[in-house]
């Protein structure tokens, strides 16, 4: 069923005991999205705690200072930026408890009893930011850094095609409000460990290109990560990157885990929708940036992609 903001704001008003699930292998959206919305119900007398199935890269610690990290049974679960219940890891298992879900990916499977989703908003800090804005809630300095957060790491630093005119409009309003857009900007778009460009410069000299340069693959792989002793949960903004090179549409990024599974994220330019692309492997998302996990043999659900994509553009791979 979805919910609109009126329905949304009594769903936070009559909640006790609120866990926010967010999705595996976090951002810098569903975490901002997470942490304010938890201040939001703290604020209102509530108990309320955000958690993840992974470790949370300490570069995003900043959004949970003072945040109460306790355990109890829930009363009311809401997920945020959750399109299926996949995403939630080890939290799978509460996806039939899930009483609310706020999301904007057009792949949403529906599976809580209510959803709020916005499919054309840039970042689900940018739901949560109308619904704050429309209920009268007062957004102070922490929970300004956490919206901002969360629209500036799903806009790419509002350099994608999804960053739209609400989500400057909202920026601007957040910094007034107090967010730290500087220095969320440093720490979220200007600092990596030596480690990562060292894993780079491996992944880069095995780049490939295919359909005459117009689809690029990039592949880490655990000894990459192992042999420069680089953490794993930090390496999102690769796929960006390997779109960026002159005439490439489709940046594709593969990368191992730990278990030895492959995760395979994509970023795409017109006319390439990254999401039907990675709903192929059972995957979804955004039309330009989309995820979705490898079969066992990881470069043949490779090329199960790049035929698709050679098809869509026309070109031999």
């Amino acid at each position: 069923m979805q919910a609109d903001i009126r329905r949304v704001g009594e769903i936070l008003a009559n909640s006790e005991d609120v866990l926010i699930l967010t999705h595996k292998n976090p951002d810098g959206d569903c975490l901002g999205t997470g942490a304010a919305l938890c201040r939001y119900l703290l604020s209102l007398g509530k108990r309320a705690t955000v958690v993840n199935a992974d470790p949370i890269p300490s570069k995003f610690d900043y959004l949970f200072e003072g945040l109460p990290q306790e355990t109890f049974e829930p009363k009311c679960i809401i997920t945020v930026d959750v399109a299926d219940p996949q995403l939630l890891g080890s939290y799978e298992d509460l996806a039939d408890r899930v009483d609310l879900c706020i999301d904007h990916h057009i792949s949403n499977t529906l599976y809580a009893k209510e959803t709020h989703l916005c499919p054309d908003d840039g970042a689900v800090a940018l739901s949560l930011y109308r619904i704050f804005r429309a209920l009268g809630a007062a957004i102070d300095a922490p929970m300004a850094d956490a919206l901002y957060t969360g629209l500036s790491t799903d806009t790419g630093c509002f350099r994608y095609s999804n960053a739209n005119a609400e989500c400057y409009r909202a920026a601007a309003d957040l910094i007034e409000l107090g967010a730290d857009n500087a220095r969320i900007n440093v720490k979220m778009f200007e600092t990596k460990p030596l480690a990562q460009f060292q894993v780079l410069s491996d992944a880069f000299a095995g780049l490939r290109m295919f359909c005459g340069g117009k689809v690029s693959v990039l592949k880490i792989s655990q000894e990459m990560l192992e042999r420069h002793h680089a953490d794993t949960d930090t390496f999102d903004f690769v796929t960006a990157m390997s779109r960026q090179i002159e005439g490439v549409l489709c940046g594709i990024t593969m990368k191992e885990q730990e278990d030895g599974s492959w995760k395979i994220s994509l970023r795409t330019h017109e006319p390439l929708d990254a999401s039907a692309i990675c709903g192929l492997l059972g995957g979804g998302g955004h039309m330009r940036a989309a995820g979705c996990n490898a079969g066992p043999d990881e470069e043949a659900s490779l090329q199960t992609l790049l035929s698709y994509i050679a098809e869509q553009l026309g070109c031999a791979l």
